[in-house]
């Protein structure tokens, strides 16, 4: 009578490579863990920052805000020139402006005025250039 026997003792190869692909799953489980962690922590870090730095817009803003509110108008001290000159000046810038205004160039001589002639008798212009 022929004996059945049976190896229990040398999986088989399907046994093998599912015990293969189960143990490579569990590694990367870990490692998506592992990295997950590292993102959170790196995402903790980043969020901190930013705190930080809102705390920081928001100090300097209410120094600028204490700055401004401690700002004084000029006070109403009286110019260290009289009124009279004051008045005199204002006249006069008054009365030149309007002249320069009008002609486009406050260099350009009256259109009466004799043209600058040189030593050979040409005339040259109204105005000499001092940069050629």
């Amino acid at each position: 009578m022929p004996t059945i026997t049976a190896s229990y003792a040398r999986p088989t190869p399907q046994a093998m490579m599912d015990k293969a692909r189960l143990e490579q799953a569990k590694r990367d489980a870990d490692q998506a863990e592992a990295t997950a962690q590292n993102l959170r922590a790196q995402a903790d870090a980043a969020e901190m920052d930013a705190q930080k730095n809102h705390d920081q817009v928001r100090d300097l803003s209410s120094r600028i805000r204490r700055a401004d509110a401690t700002y004084s108008a000029p006070s109403g001290k009286p110019s260290e020139v009289p009124q009279k000159t004051q008045n005199f000046l204002e006249d006069m810038y008054t009365a030149t402006s309007a002249k320069f205004a009008a002609s486009g160039n406050p260099l350009k001589a009256d259109a009466l005025s004799s043209p600058v002639v040189n030593n050979q008798g040409q005339a040259t212009g109204r105005i000499v250039n001092l940069k050629a």
